[in-house]
């Protein structure tokens, strides 16, 4: 026998022994694993259309129990096409370290992730699916979000606008806020407080002009939940929301909106709004919404002026036109403390006017919203969900075309 012949066999037998101990496979179809550690990722959820905001990643070991490089791994999901993954194929790195981002689709309920390696078996990743529209995504006052409406978002009842919720949790004692959302489309915001009732909404920051929106809310602290949405149904696209401390006022002549139990130390200016060029009345404005069957009390004092309340029912949400439902300037003979108790005839928002009942009077006031809704502790408004009662009763108005 030649040196040759016997020098080849035992080059080859060394050559494979080396491979399966670096993880490699005898049938030459590139390294297999002997295990995996270091599995990352699983037990998550979200809702549909989320990307898991943790990476799924796991490191494949060789038989020398060392990370194995350049082992192939796919990966998939049951039930098929319940997520997707960038990338969804590779092979591990020098650390034996492979990882994907998974982004969940449409379908709601568990899922199964499979990551498949050659040499072991499949690492499975236990996922969660939540329904759009019973998710909050985390979110801090002061915090600046970047997201997106797409149809996997809530599409609540099946009315055709897309919502994304956030908790927003404030402070006891009462805040002034403003909650923006600017957008590649026509923007609209819904505020709720997190146990039902609706606070606020806001569509364009400037009616029909500007069409990103600007809320401005006092309130008392508390939970509260935002609904970031749109005007038009069926639309979709990036927008950028935030929220901000604002002045513990009104805003001239743009409504603020108001919560039972609130006060407000303002003044009535000569730039606030005006009923007549010729012999103005100037006055603000604040915007609340009312429950049917519940009642409002509202005061506005003054030492500076002879105060004057209205109130509105705002009766079309495309041109804001209002009608008159109570008004009054002093509250008896010689007390000019204006004051109005209203129970609500119908649900929706309704414009509280504060001003001066004389002609270009201007001076500081205070306005009190009265924290109850009844005129008996004994009896109790007729209040729903919020979140039910507002897409119901406001969303169901026309608001799907501007003047």
């Amino acid at each position: 026998m030649s040196k040759l012949g016997r020098f080849v066999p035992v080059a080859v037998a060394a050559t494979l022994a080396a491979a399966a101990a670096c993880g490699g496979d005898s049938t030459g179809n590139g390294p297999v694993a002997a295990s995996v550690t270091g599995i990352a990722g699983d037990s998550q959820s979200g809702p549909t259309g989320a990307t898991l905001p943790f990476p799924l990643s796991f490191v494949a070991l060789g038989s020398n129990g060392q990370p194995a490089q350049g082992v192939h791994v796919t990966w998939s999901v049951i039930p098929s096409g319940s997520a997707s993954f960038n990338p969804a194929t590779s092979t591990t790195d020098a650390s034996g370290a492979a990882s994907t981002s998974a982004t969940l689709g449409s379908f709601g309920g568990g899922i199964n992730i499979h990551a498949a390696l050659p040499g072991v078996s499949d690492v499975v990743y236990h996922v969660t699916v939540l329904d759009p529209c019973a998710y909050l995504a985390p979110y801090t006052f002061g915090q600046t979000i970047n997201a997106a409406l797409t149809t996997t978002d809530c599409n609540y009842r099946n009315f055709g606008w897309f919502y994304d919720f956030y908790p927003l949790d404030l402070p006891v004692g009462q805040q002034s806020i403003r909650l923006t959302m600017h957008g590649s489309f026509d923007t609209w915001v819904d505020f709720w407080s997190a146990d039902g009732p609706l606070f606020g909404f806001d569509d364009d920051s400037v009616l029909g002009t500007q069409p990103n929106s600007q809320l401005d809310i006092i309130l008392p602290g508390g939970s509260y939940i935002i609904g970031a949405n749109s005007f038009d149904q069926q639309t979709t696209g990036t927008y950028t929301m935030t929220t901000a401390t604002r002045p513990a006022a009104m805003n001239g002549c743009r409504q603020v909106w108001v919560a039972r139990g609130v006060t407000v130390n303002d003044s009535v200016t000569a730039t606030d709004c005006a009923d007549s060029s010729a012999t103005p009345h100037y006055y603000d404005v604040a915007r609340i919404e009312l429950v049917q069957g519940s009642v409002l009390t509202i005061s506005e004092h003054s030492t500076a002026i002879n105060p004057s309340l209205s109130l509105y029912r705002i009766l079309d949400l495309n041109n804001y036109t209002r009608s008159l439902v109570a008004q009054n300037d002093d509250s008896t003979a010689g007390n000019q403390t204006a004051f109005i108790q209203y129970t609500v005839a119908n649900t929706g928002p309704y414009d509280i006017v504060l001003g001066s009942s004389a002609s270009g009077e201007t001076g500081a006031y205070t306005f009190d919203v009265a924290a109850s809704t009844t005129l008996s502790a004994r009896a109790s408004a007729p209040i729903s969900s919020g979140r039910d009662r507002w897409v119901g009763d406001v969303l169901g108005l026309p608001r799907r075309s501007k003047q």
